[in-house]
């Protein structure tokens, strides 16, 4: 049991990386460089303005820790067949939910600390606290993510799987419990009632029978979200797409589209119904753009994040240029490959310019800067024809040498 979850730890680390290279390529990682520095920056400039006298900012940190509780999930790595061979092996397979509970804590605890230590600059801003007091509810974190994965085991056994909402319920309640006792009371008494709970949690659920069933499910669920992450930047065949229609979408396609031109028709529609990338991620990726320079204050540093994420939207619709190439009916068509260009162009001309419009408006942000506004327009609007007179072009070059 111990070389097969040694295997199977590695074989899915390895179909990780192999996915985590096609997510993090050029184009996303200077996204996420500019991103996450200008997140950090306004985030430096936020705190001077706050102090130790806000009703809400224990409540907030509540709020944080809660969530970022549940950030780590089970990883157990067992696959469908195994109730069947493993089953003979009933005895032995508590060592291979072991190993699978402690690796899956360390990842969780690395992760919850990681997500706490952003929050420790704000609660050092509003709140009195001592070093001691940050020791403590780094330790207090670190114990409620161990009891999060406790509950987690014994949600995959035979006795306690069929009790689900009680099991959601001490998901929520317990590391609740523990932040408000934390944030209201004093870190201090936060580290004793967590203590508590696990205590509590180990003791009493001790020598827990696995539901094999169950225990396939979660796994299967949890590398299906995995999977559903990666499938917003490439393609994942154990992730399929429903077709559904949505009337709503009608008027959408008709601006985009045009009249008697079959590659226009095509793009169009395959833009909107893609249920692997474009509307889809450039949706996403919009309201990102959105969200982020509405509330970035620094005049400088917004215009450079409204136009990073313009040419982000434009870089991941270029590959869609190709989404038909492999299908022999388009080599049909009785339309030569300069119309072909031009409809994608006009294509992806439309959807920039409704992309660039929604960010720049965004950017006015929370104090209503008009001359922000208007500079980014002008910006956007040369950087929307460079992309599509100049970058366009240059790419299709590329692609059809």
């Amino acid at each position: 049991m111990n070389n097969l979850f040694s295997q199977r730890r590695q074989r899915h680390f390895m179909e990780l990386l192999k996915y985590w290279r096609l997510v993090f390529n050029d184009h996303f990682v200077i996204a996420l460089f500019f991103l996450f520095g200008a997140l950090a920056y306004g985030y430096s400039q936020w705190l001077p303005q706050l102090n130790n006298h806000l009703w809400w900012s224990r409540w907030l940190l509540v709020l944080w820790f809660v969530l970022i509780t549940q950030v780590g999930r089970l990883a157990t790595l067992l696959k469908r067949p195994d109730p069947v061979f493993l089953l003979p092996q009933v005895k032995s397979i508590s060592r291979y939910l072991k190993q699978a509970t402690i690796y899956s804590m360390i990842l969780g605890v690395l992760m919850m600390l990681t997500l706490a230590a952003i929050a420790l600059p704000f609660a050092l801003t509003t709140e009195r606290l001592t070093r001691l007091d940050i020791s403590l509810i780094l330790i207090t974190a670190l114990i409620t993510k161990v009891t999060w994965h406790w509950t987690a085991r014994k949600a995959i056994s035979i006795r306690w799987g069929a009790q689900r909402r009680r099991t959601v319920a001490e998901y929520w309640i317990n590391p609740l419990i523990v932040w408000l006792v934390t944030w209201l009371v004093g870190p201090i008494w936060g580290l004793l009632v967590s203590v508590i709970l696990l205590i509590a949690m180990t003791t009493y659920y001790r020598n827990v029978a696995i539901d094999w069933r169950l225990a396939v499910r979660a796994e299967q669920d949890r590398m299906f979200s995995i999977y559903r992450f990666f499938n917003l930047f490439t393609d994942v065949p154990s992730v399929q797409g429903n077709i559904k229609r949505r009337r709503w979408a009608t008027g959408l396609i008709k601006i985009l589209e045009n009249d008697n031109h079959p590659w226009a028709y095509l793009y169009a529609h395959g833009f909107v119904r893609n249920t692997e990338v474009s509307s889809g991620l450039v949706t996403r990726l919009t309201i990102v753009g959105m969200l982020v320079v509405f509330f970035i204050p620094v005049n400088w540093l917004n215009t450079v994040i409204a136009l990073l994420f313009i040419y982000l939207v434009a870089t991941q619709l270029m590959p869609f240029y190709e989404q038909y190439q492999n299908n022999v009916f388009t080599h049909i068509y009785p339309v030569t490959h300069e119309v072909q260009v031009k409809d994608f162009q006009r294509l992806l001309n439309r959807v920039i310019i409704i992309e660039m419009l929604l960010i720049v408006i965004a950017s006015i942000g929370r104090d209503l800067n008009w001359q922000r506004l208007g500079l980014n327009l002008v910006l956007g609007i040369a950087e929307s024809y460079l992309l599509t007179k100049f970058y366009f072009q240059s790419r299709i070059k590329k692609i059809t040498k």
